[in-house]
C-alpha cells in the first residue's frame, strides 16, 4: 500500500510572498515613494486593522440584494479578536463555531458541520474533513475583506449546503500604496511565548492597467486540552492533549485592468503543522487500571490559485468567468502505547499493546464557471443571469494501521473503510430573472440544475458507480418600502450530498456487527422558506429572520435487517425526514445618536438566534437534530476615539445546551457556555499602534454530561484556558 508523504514545504512561503510582494514594490518604486500618513483633523485614521472615524451603520448595501444574508466588512471586524477567519464567523447571526481557542468548525443555524459549506472568492476548496467540511481556522483574516451567511441561495450559488453557505471574499487591490503588518506575541493562560504571531501585506495599484497585493502570515499556537471524565460507578478517565501548531500561509492578488474588465490571478498557500501528545488514565474501583500514550504529526497543506475574468459590455452586459485548481493533502503519523496495571492499586503497568497509523489524503478539485448578466426591459425592467459551471474532484484515502501485542506480533488491523478513492464530477446549468414590476418591488425566480456523476472504489479492488441530478427551484421577493427598509421572502430546494468515507463500496467486520458502505446514497434535500426583513437607518440597523426547511432523506446508520456469518449487517442510508426552523436577530446602535463627543464613535451591536428541530428516524423514534442548541446570541461593543487614536472592542457569545439523542437510547449533552473577547489598540505614532487581546475571559470550559440508557452517567470538562497577546501593527 502506497503512502504519499509529500507536503508543500512551508519554508518556501516567505520566498513565494516575496514573488508578489517585489513586483508590487517594483511599480510602487516607479511612483510616489511610501510615505508615512499624514492627517488633518478631518482625515480618516487608521490604525493598522483599524479604521476610527465617525460612520453611518454600515448595512445599507445588503437591503437591495433579493438574496438573504447575513454578513460583515472588513471596516466592522478588522478591529476585534480575529487572528483566524473562525474568528470572524463565530459572531455572526445563527453560526455556532464551537471549542475555545481552535474556531475551526462552522456549524449554520445549529446544525452540525456535514451541513453547511464554505467557499473562499467563490470556490469550494478542498479539505481532509470526510464530512465536506473547510475547517476555516486554516485561514487567517489578514487577506479577508468581507464574510457574508448566504441564508436561503438563488439560482446562481450551488445548492450543496442545506444549513447555508459561508461566502468568504479577499481584499481588493488598493488603488494607493498600501503597507500593513502585524506582530504579536503571548500565551494560552499566562504571556509564556506560545501564541507568536506575524503578518505582513502589501498592495498598490501603480497604474491603471495593473495592481495586486500579497501578504504572508505565521502563526504558532499551543492549544492545551484537559479532560476529566467521571461516571456514576466511580470510574474516571484523565486525559491530557497538547497541540502544538506552526502554520504558514501565503495569499495573493494580481490584477490586469482594461476599459471594460478585469482579470485577477489569486494564488493562494495554506500549510499547518500539528504535533500531537496525549496521555490517558482509567481507574475504577477494584480493577486494574490501564494507561495509554499517543503521539501523532500531521501535516495540512491546500495549495493552488483561482483565474477570474469580468467584461462588461456597451449595453450594460456583464459576462464572468472563474477557472481554479486547489489541491489538499493531510498525512498523518501516529503511535499509540496502551498499558495495563499489573494488579489492583499497584501502580505498576506493563505494554499491553502498541498501535501505529499512518494515513494520507489527498483531495484535488478542478473549477470552471461561467455566466452572463444581461439587463433589459420588456414590460418592466429586468435582470437576467444564466450560466453554467463544472467540478471534477479527486479524492483518496491511504491508510495503514499496525498493532502489536506484548509478545511482539503484529498484526494488520486496516479496515476496507480506511482506503478509498472517489472521482466527482459536477455539471450544473441556471437561469434567474430578476424583475422589478415597481422600482420598490422585485422578484427573482430561478431555476438550477445539477448533475454529479460519482465513481468509487475501495482499497480490495471493489468498485461502484452512480449519478444523480437534481432541479433545485428558487424564487425570491424583495420589497423596499423606503431607502431605509427592506422586506423579503424566499425559496429554494438544496441538498446535503453526503460523506466522503460512506460512498466506497466497503464491508468491514466491527466484530459484533458489520458495515457496509452505501455507493447508492442519495443525498439528503430541503425546502428552504425565509421571511424577514432590515432596517439601516444613520445610528441604528436592526434586521428579523424568520426561516423553516423541510428536510427528506436525511442519512442515518441503520440496522439493515440482515444477517451475515451470525451477525447483524449495518449500512448508512437515505431514511430519515425532519425539519427545523428558528428566528434571527440582528441589532445594532451608533451612540453618535445620543449628540456626546465622547460616544460619537461607539456603536453595540447584537444577535440573538432561537432554533428548534425535530428528526423521525428509520425506528419511528423522534428527536431533535443531534447537537442543536435552541439559542446563540453575541452582543458587543466597538469603541473608537478618534483623536487619541484608541479603540476597544469587547464580544460576548453564548451557547445553550446541545443535546444529542442517540439510536441506543443514550443522550449526550453538552452544557450551556459564555465566553468573552476584548481587545485594545493605541496609536502611539503615525502608522504605528499598540494592541493587546484576551479570548475567553470568562475561563469557559466544555461540558458533556453522559446518560446512558443502563442508568449510568458521565461528566467529562475539558479546560481550554484563557489566550493573551500584545503585539504592534504598522501601517504606511
Amino acid at each position: 500500500m502506497r503512502h504519499s508523504n509529500t507536503r508543500i514545504d512551508s519554508g518556501l512561503a516567505p520566498f513565494s510572498a516575496a514573488l508578489p510582494l517585489s513586483i508590487l514594490l517594483t511599480g510602487a518604486a516607479m511612483a510616489d515613494p511610501l510615505k508615512p500618513v499624514e492627517l488633518t483633523e478631518t482625515d480618516e485614521l487608521v490604525l493598522s486593522e483599524t479604521n476610527v472615524k465617525a460612520s453611518a451603520i454600515p448595512k445599507n448595501a445588503r437591503l437591495a440584494d433579493p438574496v438573504p444574508k447575513s454578513g460583515i466588512g472588513r471596516e466592522e471586524f478588522e478591529a476585534r479578536n480575529n487572528r483566524r477567519t473562525g474568528d470572524i464567523v463565530k459572531r455572526l447571526s445563527g453560526a455556532l463555531v464551537d471549542e475555545p481557542g481552535e474556531s475551526k468548525d462552522v456549524k449554520l443555524r445549529g446544525m452540525d458541520k456535514e451541513y453547511t459549506r464554505v467557499q473562499v472568492d467563490g470556490v469550494q476548496l478542498p479539505n481532509g474533513g470526510e464530512k465536506r467540511e473547510f475547517q476555516v481556522n486554516q485561514l487567517p483574516s489578514f487577506m479577508v475583506g468581507e464574510v457574508n451567511v448566504i441564508r436561503n441561495s438563488s439560482a446562481e450559488y450551488e445548492s450543496d449546503g442545506i444549513a447555508g453557505r459561508v461566502d468568504i471574499k479577499t481584499r481588493q487591490i488598493p488603488t494607493t500604496p498600501k503597507l500593513e503588518a502585524r506582530f504579536g506575541y503571548g500565551g494560552r493562560n499566562d504571556m509564556d511565548g506560545d501564541l507568536l504571531n506575524g503578518q505582513i501585506g502589501f498592495g498598490y495599484k501603480p497604474v491603471d492597467w495593473f495592481g495586486g497585493m500579497g501578504s504572508f502570515d505565521h502563526l504558532d499556537n499551543l492549544l492545551d486540552k484537559n479532560k476529566d471524565k467521571r461516571f456514576s460507578t466511580g470510574k474516571r478517565e484523565l486525559e491530557k492533549e497538547v497541540t502544538r501548531s506552526h502554520s504558514s500561509n501565503v495569499m495573493s492578488d494580481l490584477g490586469l485592468f482594461y476599459d471594460d474588465g478585469e482579470f485577477h490571478a489569486k494564488p493562494m498557500l495554506l500549510n499547518t503543522d500539528f504535533d500531537k501528545t496525549k496521555s490517558k488514565f482509567n481507574s475504577e474501583p477494584n480493577k486494574a487500571g490501564s494507561s495509554e500514550f499517543e503521539a501523532e504529526n500531521t501535516n495540512q497543506s491546500t495549495a493552488g490559485s483561482t483565474f477570474t475574468h469580468k467584461h462588461g459590455f456597451g449595453g450594460g452586459q456583464v459576462w464572468e468567468s472563474l477557472f481554479a485548481y486547489y489541491s489538499s493533502s493531510e498525512d498523518k503519523n501516529k503511535d499509540k502505547l496502551a498499558n495495563k496495571e499489573t494488579a489492583v492499586n499497584s501502580g505498576k503497568y506493563k505494554l499491553d499493546k502498541s498501535t501505529r497509523e499512518l494515513e494520507n489524503k489527498t483531495d484535488q478539485t478542478w473549477n470552471l464557471n461561467t455566466a452572463l448578466r444581461v439587463p433589459f426591459t420588456l414590460g418592466f425592467k429586468q435582470e437576467f443571469k444564466f450560466g453554467g459551471a463544472f467540478r471534477e474532484r479527486e479524492r483518496f484515502r491511504d491508510k495503514t494501521a499496525l498493532e502489536t501485542n506484548s509478545a511482539g506480533v503484529s498484526k494488520n488491523t486496516t479496515g476496507p473503510k480506511d482506503n478509498y478513492r472517489l472521482t466527482e464530477d459536477y455539471f450544473a446549468g441556471f437561469l434567474q430573472d430578476n424583475l422589478w414590476l415597481r422600482d420598490d418591488f422585485s422578484l427573482m425566480p430561478g431555476l438550477r440544475i445539477e448533475h454529479v456523476e460519482l465513481r468509487s472504489s475501495t482499497g480490495d479492488g471493489k468498485q461502484s458507480g452512480k449519478s444523480v441530478t437534481d432541479l433545485n427551484p428558487s424564487f425570491h421577493m424583495l420589497f423596499r418600502p423606503r431607502n431605509d427598509t427592506s422586506l423579503r421572502f424566499a425559496f429554494s430546494k438544496s441538498v446535503n450530498r453526503p460523506k466522503f468515507d460512506e460512498l466506497s463500496p466497503f464491508e468491514q467486520d466491527r466484530g459484533t456487527s458489520i458495515l457496509i458502505g452505501s455507493p447508492d446514497l442519495n443525498p439528503a434535500r430541503s425546502q428552504n422558506f425565509d421571511v424577514g426583513g432590515e432596517y439601516a437607518g444613520a445610528n441604528l440597523f436592526f434586521a428579523a429572520n424568520f426561516f423553516h426547511k423541510f428536510i427528506t432523506g436525511v442519512i442515518e446508520e441503520v440496522d439493515s435487517g440482515r444477517d451475515q456469518d451470525g451477525k447483524d449487517v449495518f449500512q448508512v442510508q437515505n431514511v430519515g425526514d425532519g425539519w427545523t426552523h428558528g428566528i434571527e436577530l440582528e441589532q445594532r446602535l451608533g451612540l453618535a445618536v445620543l449628540d456626546v463627543n465622547a460616544l460619537r464613535d461607539v456603536q453595540v451591536w447584537a444577535n440573538q438566534t432561537l432554533l428548534e428541530s425535530r428528526l423521525t428516524e428509520a425506528s419511528g423514534k423522534s428527536r431533535p437534530f443531534k447537537q442543536q442548541p435552541g439559542f446563540i446570541a453575541n452582543i458587543g461593543v466597538d469603541y473608537r476615539y478618534a483623536p487619541w487614536g484608541s479603540s476597544f472592542t469587547a464580544a460576548l457569545n453564548y451557547i445553550a445546551e446541545r443535546p444529542e439523542y442517540k439510536a441506543n437510547g443514550d443522550v449526550t449533552t453538552v452544557e450551556s457556555a459564555v465566553t468573552l473577547d476584548v481587545s485594545a489598540r493605541q496609536r502611539l505614532y503615525q502608522g504605528l499602534s499598540m494592541f493587546f487581546e484576551a479570548d475567553n475571559l470568562t475561563g469557559e470550559n466544555k461540558v458533556d454530561i453522559e446518560n446512558l440508557i443502563n442508568g449510568s452517567s458521565t461528566r467529562k470538562v475539558e479546560t481550554y484556558g484563557r489566550t493573551f497577546m500584545v503585539g504592534l501593527n504598522l501601517q504606511y
